[in-house]
């Protein structure tokens, strides 16, 4: 009977997705054709499910087949399933791809950032990656695996890859409540989030109270923090709406990006 072990985990945390609710990242792991053939050729499995993925092995027929190899290379393109995850992920351009690379050299666990980007327009030209073209704008990173041979045995390895959200200033739109004055924007659960009123604006011929973070903040699905809207320290709104990634906009401040959420209070 065969005697099937799974010799490598890859976990993909975004930090959007996985700060506070245990819910997995929107990627497909998916193999280069090299890969595939190598994976036939050692009758090894992958066995993978949204933001991770596992490769199996038979431990009888493996051992045999690694014992003959000096090191083996396997490459996984990190597509995403969530039209929104490009926009909110943090990169240097919007079309950018992160190259990573895990060496199992001398440890059997790594942890990678997602921080080596490269234009998209450069791994075009590149024949190496001639695979990209096929997943378009959904291509976020490719992994790179090498495992050193005194590695390519039935011990369990772990790569974990964190890739980092944008960070955006948080601006309330008040409608409808232009008759309180003292009015302030609070977390009673982290003081390091503060808003300061800015001049109002008018919409659809509506004039309305403006609030903006007096610092970018990290996107997230959730926080652990709750915002309030307070009127004399009397609560108005007790717990105000979160920034969604459909209502982000870019500005140029001196050559650099930010971006700004646009919050909408009825």
């Amino acid at each position: 009977m065969a005697d099937y072990q799974s010799i490598l985990t890859v976990n993909v945390q975004h930090e959007y997705y996985n700060a506070y609710k245990d819910e997995p990242a929107p990627f497909a792991l998916i193999p280069d054709r090299q890969t595939e053939a190598l994976l036939k050729q050692y009758s090894m499995l992958l066995k993978s499910k949204s933001g991770s993925l596992q490769l199996i092995v038979d431990s009888e027929v493996f051992s045999d087949l690694a014992d003959l190899t000096q090191e083996c290379k396997l490459r996984f393109y990190l597509v995403s399933t969530d039209p929104v995850l490009r926009s909110i992920t943090k990169m240097p351009n919007t079309f950018d791809i992160a190259l990573i690379n895990a060496e199992f050299v001398d440890n059997t666990a790594l942890s990678i950032a997602a921080d080596n980007w490269v234009e998209k327009n450069k791994m075009n030209e590149s024949t190496e990656y001639d695979e990209i073209a096929i997943y378009d704008k959904n291509l976020i990173s490719i992994l790179n695996v090498h495992i050193a041979k005194k590695h390519f045995t039935l011990e369990k390895k772990r790569i974990a890859l964190q890739f980092e959200s944008v960070l955006t200033y948080w601006k309330y739109y008040l409608f409808s409540i232009n008759s309180k004055k003292d009015l302030t924007i609070a977390s009673a659960d982290d003081e390091a989030f503060s808003f300061s009123e800015q001049d109002n604006e008018q919409i659809a011929n509506k004039t309305v109270r403006i609030f903006l973070s007096d610092k970018e903040i990290p996107l997230r699905k959730a926080y652990t923090a709750t915002f309030s809207l307070l009127n004399d320290k009397k609560t108005i709104v007790k717990s105000l709406p979160l920034p969604a990634p459909c209502n982000i906009s870019a500005v140029l401040i001196d050559g650099e990006h930010h971006f700004t959420s646009h919050i909408y209070v009825s």
